[in-house]
């Protein structure tokens, strides 16, 4: 991971005054990257991140550089459609009941269902935030996720 003299210098004045938290977390993380003396994983340790989200700071910080790296993909408080209460409730009694055996079930139902596309890492998200899991439900003999077909058929007549 290289940073330029100039995005080293506005790393380092980041995370010493900046107020924003998440600006001072990415902006240490680039400054440790950096160095090259440690591995991914040492690195997600250090921060105290997941490596998988690591490998997603790498790949805005390689693509963008400092400033891609502390871009946001959605504003402040900004809420997610799947914290609408409906959605909610239905997530949480489809994963009691075993509905679903996978983040990419969900993700297809939140699609066909309710036009809610996510990535299987917000899922995952919505999972802890819920303190449940697909692993931990039984899965239903009978239950099945809606199919690739479906999501696809869908979108194939919202396009029209």
């Amino acid at each position: 991971m290289d940073l330029s003299p100039a995005e080293r210098r506005e790393a380092q004045r980041l995370e010493r005054s900046c107020p924003d938290p998440r600006v001072v977390e990415r902006a240490g993380f680039a400054l440790l990257g950096a160095t090259g003396r440690f591995t991914l994983e040492e690195l997600a340790t250090k921060v105290g991140r997941r490596r998988s989200t690591l490998q997603n700071w790498l790949r805005k910080l390689h693509d963008g550089g400092l400033a891609g790296l502390l871009e946001r993909d959605a504003a402040p408080g900004v809420a997610s459609p799947v914290a609408q209460p409906t959605v909610q409730r239905q997530l949480q009694a489809g994963l009691e009941a075993g509905r679903w055996t996978s983040a990419a079930h969900v993700a297809a139902w939140l699609e066909e269902t309710h036009g809610i596309t996510r990535s299987r890492k917000s899922i995952y998200y919505w999972f802890e935030k819920l303190g449940l899991t697909p692993s931990e439900a039984t899965a239903s003999p009978h239950a099945q996720a809606p199919g690739k077909q479906a999501v696809a058929a869908r979108r194939s007549a919202a396009a029209r």
